[in-house]
This record gives C-alpha cells, sequence and structure tokens, in this order.
C-alpha cells in the first residue's frame, strides 16, 4: 500500500472548547531504527491508552533495521490501532512536518512519543487532563525520569517552561491552526520539538506575538523511561558520538533561529522567514556573522556538526514523501 489518504480537518477534535475534553487521542510515534526499542514503546502505549479512544501513527524516518516489517505485527500484538508509515529519508523534523500536515487523524489531543522512550503507565492521561484544567495552554510538556541529566532538566523545565522530544501532547485546537498557518520545520531541524515549543509560546507569530509561558503547561508526574546506555556495546558508544555531534549542531541552529526569527537579530521575519533546510539557515547566519562560527578547540562537536553540513547535499524531494505500510487492524 503506498496512497495516502486525503482527510478531512475542517471538524477536527481540535474544534471543541478549551475546556472540553481532549479525546479522541491521536499519538505520533517517531522512529529511526529503534527495533531495539519499538516493542517496549508500544506495549508502554499499550497501557497508557488502556480503555481511551487513541489511534497510533508510527513514523519510521531512514530506518533500515527490519523495523518497517516487523511493525505492523508488533503493533498488532500490543493492540494498539494505526497505521505504520515508512519515510526512506531520516530526518525527524520532516516526519513531524508529514504529520502535522499530511497523515494526522483528527483528534482533541495530539502526543508526540520518540520511539526509544516507554511512557509511564498514567503519563497520556496526565498530559490530557492538565490541558482540561489549563484553558490557556495549547501544549503539555512531560518531564524526564531517567537519565544523568534528568533531574536538572526537569527542574529547568518547571522554571522555563518548554517542550522534550521525548513525550509531549498538542490541543487539537492548536494543532488545526498551525497547519491552516503553513508554518513547517525546517528540514534536517535537529532541535524541532524547541521550535514547535516556540510556535506554541509566541502563538505562531513572533513578529507580534509576546513569549506567554502559561500557553504551555509543564505536568511533572508525567513522565517516561530510557533504556540506558551501555558504555561496553559499540552501537551505544556510536549512538553517544552522534548525539554529541547533534547537541553540537543544535547549538548552531539555536542562534540561526534567534538571528532569522527575532527583532534586533537579523531579518527579523518572523516564523515565516524561516527557510525550507535547516543546513542553509545555518550557512546563511553564519555568513552574517562569521564571528560565531565555532572553533574546534572550544567546541568541536558543533565544529564537526558544521563540517558535515557543508558537505551535505539536499535530499531528494522523493525522499521525503511517506509511504503507509500497513493500517493496523488491516
Amino acid at each position: 500500500m503506498d496512497s495516502i489518504p486525503h482527510r478531512d480537518h475542517t471538524e477536527a477534535g481540535g474544534s471543541r472548547p478549551a475546556g472540553q475534553d481532549c479525546a479522541p487521542w491521536s499519538i505520533a510515534i517517531f522512529a529511526r531504527n529503534e527495533m531495539a526499542s519499538l516493542p517496549r514503546c508500544l506495549e508502554a502505549l499499550a497501557a497508557a491508552t488502556a480503555g481511551a479512544q487513541a489511534e497510533v501513527s508510527l513514523l519510521l524516518n531512514g530506518s533500515t533495521d527490519g523495523s518497517e516489517q516487523a511493525a505492523p505485527r508488533l503493533m498488532r500484538e500490543a493492540r494498539l490501532r494505526g497505521s505504520v508509515w515508512s519515510i526512506p529519508h531520516a530526518d525527524k523534523s520532516n516526519a513531524i512536518n508529514q504529520y502535522l500536515h499530511r497523515l494526522r487523524p483528527e483528534a482533541g489531543l495530539h502526543v508526540f512519543v520518540d520511539a526509544y522512550a516507554a511512557v509511564k503507565p498514567d503519563a497520556l492521561r496526565r498530559l490530557a487532563a492538565r490541558l482540561v484544567a489549563e484553558p490557556l495552554a495549547m501544549a503539555a510538556a512531560a518531564v524526564p525520569s531517567s537519565g544523568r541529566s534528568a533531574a536538572a532538566l526537569r527542574a529547568d523545565m518547571l522554571e522555563y517552561p518548554g517542550l522534550h522530544g521525548s513525550l509531549f501532547a498538542l490541543r487539537g485546537s492548536f494543532v488545526e491552526r498551525l497547519a491552516a498557518s503553513g508554518l513547517r520545520l525546517p528540514l534536517g531541524l535537529y532541535r524541532g520539538d524547541g521550535l514547535l515549543g516556540s510556535f506554541v509560546m509566541h502563538d505562531l507569530d513572533s513578529a507580534s506575538s509576546p513569549w506567554r509561558p502559561p500557553h504551555i503547561a509543564v505536568e511533572p508526574e508525567a513522565s517516561w523511561t530510557l533504556q540506558p546506555l551501555r558504555p561496553w556495546s559499540p552501537a551505544d558508544i556510536r549512538r553517544h558520538l552522534r548525539r554529541l555531534v547533534q547537541q553540537g549542531r543544535g547549538r548552531l541552529e539555536s542562534g540561526a533561529i534567534r538571528h532569522t526569527i527575532y527583532p534586533g537579530q537579523g531579518r527579523c521575519g518572523g516564523f515565516g522567514a524561516l527557510p525550507e533546510r535547516a543546513d542553509s539557515m545555518i550557512l546563511d547566519w553564519l555568513a552574517a556573522v562569521p564571528e560565531a562560527r565555532p572553533r574546534l578547540a572550544r567546541d568541536p562537536f558543533a565544529a564537526l556538526a558544521l563540517r558535515r553540513i557543508r558537505r551535505a547535499a539536499p535530499p531528494e524531494t522523493s525522499a521525503l514523501e511517506p509511504r503507509l505500510v500497513a493500517a493496523v487492524p488491516e
């Protein structure tokens, strides 16, 4: 199966008044070569959605580990209803764009989950309840509970609200407005959840709408767990090194985004000035602000990320397109 159904979102769950229940739920799972974690992720979601009206969209992007073949069976075994999609290009930001603008079902609550995370049994209900209780909030953020930096990140999120990419939820009405606005994450953006959080905080308009913390409600009792990295595992060592380089790239992205959208930082064109590709945004920023170029001695991972950016070729359009692998149940 390879056709993408056209969905009518004019009466989506997001049209409900903000104070009403956020059902039904749509859960978007993002995975790249997460075959080892996928069963655990799906089993946790099955427990977290028990008794709820929920539809799962599993988006595999750039996966080459056999998860495309196994995912439909794993979803059936977990008794989850939804669909499995495959995108050739490995890019979570593109996968998020595809979900928001093409694949999303009608829902009052859209939950975003990384496939390496196992949500806690009450996490989704706590996120939904928080949005019901906070009518000004357009997003509900979960907090980490495992990992060396979890405690510090948790405290930081409670003081400075934001979205963590492993688990968060958007109100349906906000998703409908976001899709209608045409806003997209730049392709290749590592910190897509951070930019989505900025979309929420600025109510989709960074040029005229002030930053409003009440737009994101951080729920300290909603969380997930991770399988810890094994220092003796070559695969986990490679994963950790990739993460360090990606974090270096994220530092470049933060400077480039501020330069692009905020007054006094550059073009100050708001979110509408975001380019199609994150790589071009970073290179344009460094051309305009050459002193921001990372130095190998001071930030080796950002310097390595920049080297990769300069060598990268834009993806083929066809590689960005989602293909329906299976509808579950079939």
